[in-house]
């Protein structure tokens, strides 16, 4: 049996869904110019009303992503300042992104499954995790809640998005 690495079960699959996610921009950017609307309306959508709108949720699954890898690295993320609000600065922070993701030091993320991690948690609250239950009960569930939640907002406002949209890349689908 194959010992599943944490930088195996991080940064590819940051590099997939946000690679999807850019992706899901382009339908939503071709959806509003179809539908004749303001591509903001759909930036600034939301499922409901106590929700972050859909660039909030691009801001957060990012922000989820490079902390993810840079904590894991034992390094100190890059701070994204949440300002990106246009297409194309959204698009740019993903890209950027991408780019933290892919650079990640393999060995460096693997060697801390056992070592604890601190963060924060919102205001002063901190919190501590070894690199392993980060990874797998904090990071990769926020990460993948605001990824989802990406993809619900663009579905519920008609962009053409399905399950093959969600899991590109992340497995070989039948034909």
């Amino acid at each position: 049996m194959t010992k599943l690495s944490l930088h195996g079960a991080s940064a590819p699959m940051f590099d997939i869904m946000l690679t999807n996610l850019s992706a899901w921009l382009d339908k939503a950017e071709a959806h509003a110019a179809a539908k004749k609307i303001d591509v903001d309306v759909l930036l600034s959508s939301r499922i409901v009303a106590d929700m972050l709108p859909l660039r909030a949720q691009i801001h957060v699954a990012t922000a989820f992503a490079k902390n993810a890898v840079c904590r894991l690295a034992g390094e100190t993320p890059p701070d994204y300042a949440d300002t990106d609000v246009t297409l194309e600065q959204l698009r740019a922070r993903i890209a950027r992104t991408l780019d933290l993701v892919r650079s990640a030091d393999a060995a460096a993320i693997d060697a801390r499954e056992n070592q604890d991690i601190t963060f924060g948690v919102g205001g002063e609250n901190k919190m501590t995790l070894s690199g392993t239950d980060y990874l797998l009960r904090f990071a990769l569930p926020n990460f993948y809640f605001h990824i989802i939640t990406a993809y619900d907002i663009l579905r519920q406002n008609g962009v053409e998005l399905g399950k093959a949209d969600f899991l590109r890349g992340a497995v070989e689908l039948p034909a």
